[in-house]
């Protein structure tokens, strides 16, 4: 089967900086090379920084980041374009910029502004711990007064949420804020709770959420969100894709691997063995047009209609 891929988030823009290592060719799990066994490739590239980082530390580490990856030969030479709007089906490869992690913002909303000059057009506001922001996913607490500005700006702006890594209270919190401004809300990289209980996964109800938002939701191949002992393998996503599609997410599934972030399977080591997923899933009786729906389209689509600005 031709397939097309786009992935909701890697945090490959990290370790190119890093490592010293290119987009084109590299060792990593991400490269314009290993994707060039799909028709067309849209990647979203989160940028991250280190939690033992401080918030000013992490904010230069992340203009840094910005900067290698748009001096970087790809892109330069053409060979890859990032975008802030959604281009059309020939233009490809693609690259969309993320922040994970907005504690960078340091309690300063202009650096909200900033971002978005930059062309970041996602916006995973927390990751680990409270910060600025608020509370994440291994804490009970929600945004602050200024977590609640900041996003407020940002969806105002035209940038989308993230609730990836959010608490039960912080997502509830951005849900608030991007339905007052009718705005969607994404999961970029977060599996089913109810398969694999950990914290960072999604519970029923923001799965609804999701869903009511016009949002997407992106299956994350890291081995401990997978499966509960951690022991798994690419067979081991099915078993969330089935729980997703069962709660009516059939038009908001698409895939956020986290690849050069995580643990990954073994049997899909980089972006370039994803059609393995795909080929297991034909051998399960789920329809080409529906794989090609989680690999692309579904996320494309999305992409289509709220990047805009």
């Amino acid at each position: 089967m031709n397939l097309s891929l786009f992935d909701l988030h890697c945090d490959t823009a990290l370790e190119m900086l890093r490592n010293k290592q290119s987009f084109f060719q590299n060792t990593l799990a991400v490269s314009l090379q290993k994707a060039s066994v799909y028709q067309r490739y849209v990647q979203v590239m989160a940028h991250w920084t280190p939690y033992r980082l401080g918030d000013e530390e992490g904010w230069e580490l992340v203009q840094k980041m910005l900067q290698n990856l748009k001096n970087d030969p790809a892109i330069t030479e053409g060979k890859a374009v990032i975008q802030s709007v959604c281009p059309d089906r020939d233009h490809s490869p693609t690259l969309f910029l993320a922040v994970e992690d907005a504690r960078i913002l340091a309690n300063r909303l202009e650096r909200v502004d900033t971002l978005f000059e930059s062309g970041i057009r996602i916006l995973t506001p927390l990751w680990k711990g409270e910060s600025c922001i608020g509370g994440s996913h291994d804490t009970e607490k929600g945004l602050t007064e200024f977590g609640k500005a900041a996003l407020e700006r940002a969806v105002a702006l035209g940038m989308i949420l993230d609730i990836s890594h959010a608490s039960v209270a912080s997502a509830e919190d951005i849900f608030a804020i991007a339905k007052k401004y009718g705005r969607p809300v994404i999961a970029s990289h977060s599996n089913a709770y109810d398969i694999c209980p950990v914290s960072r996964n999604l519970r029923r109800e923001q799965i609804r959420e999701l869903i009511a938002s016009d949002g997407i939701i992106g299956i994350n191949l890291y081995k401990n969100f997978l499966k509960p002992n951690g022991n798994a393998t690419l067979e081991d996503t099915l078993a969330h894709i089935e729980y997703f599609l069962e709660m009516g997410a059939e038009q908001y599934l698409a895939l956020g691997c986290d690849m050069d972030g995580c643990d990954l399977p073994p049997d899909v080591p980089n972006i370039a063995a994803l059609p393995h997923l795909a080929e297991l899933m034909q051998r399960q009786g789920y329809g080409d047009e529906l794989i090609r729906e989680i690999f692309y389209e579904n996320a494309y689509r999305f992409a289509k209609k709220h990047f805009k600005t």
